[in-house]
């Protein structure tokens, strides 16, 4: 990793650990590739130091990734202190130009096989658990700073975006569920419900959960028991701000939420 590089990372943690951002880095100090961004990715996980309970994945549809311009998924990971169960209450000061995303996730329950073959829908069908779920995404360049557009290496480079993660009660018996259709309503306070992804903006997540992870496994990354994945936003991701709450109801699940405080 070039000295640019290692600086970057270092910015990028420091901003996470205190909630502060950074300006985006000019073009000759960014990562221009996938293989630049992991590392500065990692690196920046290596600064912040918490326990990794989990993974996120954006842009895991190939329209989202037509409409957002990006060259594939943003993965990132989530820490221990920010994930929550159920009903979260966030301090605001740690997410910067914070959104809000309804997901899926699932929580590997044994160990996959060892190797480095590409996990399968078939290696997972028994070894998972599914979780109604929101993302807190989160960015770590503060608006309108530098003088060109965040890119797709920029986003990977600042953990993938990612905030937080709150999880409802885990299912076990998923296999059945229709994810690519199931109705999502959500609301911050009293607002009109956010707009939900539909048909060719859905995809199924058992599929993106196998892709992540053999992703992962390039990288040299061992996805662990009891580590779990969000799958991608089902929703217009949608600012929230201090003092507000969202509500989401996924399919006939109990209600999650997560308030700003």
């Amino acid at each position: 990793m070039n000295e640019s590089h290692e600086k970057l990372a270092m910015s990028l943690a420091n901003a996470w650990l205190s909630g502060g951002a950074i300006p985006l880095p000019a073009a000759e100090d960014a990562p221009v590739s996938r293989t630049e961004a992991y590392a500065i990715q990692d690196k920046m996980a290596e600064v912040v130091g918490g326990r990794v309970t989990g993974w996120k994945v954006g842009a895991a549809v190939k329209a989202v990734q037509f409409f957002e311009d990006h060259d594939g998924p943003l993965p990132g990971r989530v820490f221990e202190d920010r994930t929550f169960d159920v009903n979260a209450v966030v301090p605001a000061a740690l997410y910067n130009g914070a959104k809000v995303e309804c997901e899926f996730a699932f929580r590997l329950t044994e160990p996959l096989p060892q190797g480095t073959d590409p996990v399968t829908v078939a290696d997972l069908q028994a070894k998972m658990a599914f979780h109604p779920a929101i993302e807190l995404s989160a960015s770590r360049y503060a608006p309108g700073t530098g003088s060109r557009a965040a890119n797709t290496y920029d986003g990977i480079a600042d953990n993938g975006t990612g905030g937080a993660a709150v999880l409802g009660d885990a299912v076990d018996a998923w296999h059945d569920l229709p994810f690519e259709t199931m109705l999502i309503d959500a609301h911050i306070d009293d607002s009109p419900p956010i707009q939900v992804y539909s048909d060719t903006y859905r995809r199924n997540p058992v599929e993106i959960m196998a892709d992540t992870l053999s992703d992962l496994r390039q990288r040299g990354i061992n996805f662990e028991p009891g580590m779990f994945l969000l799958t991608g936003s089902l929703t217009l991701p949608t600012p929230i701000r201090k003092g507000q709450k969202l509500t989401v109801k996924s399919g006939d699940f109990p209600l999650l939420s997560l308030k700003m405080e």
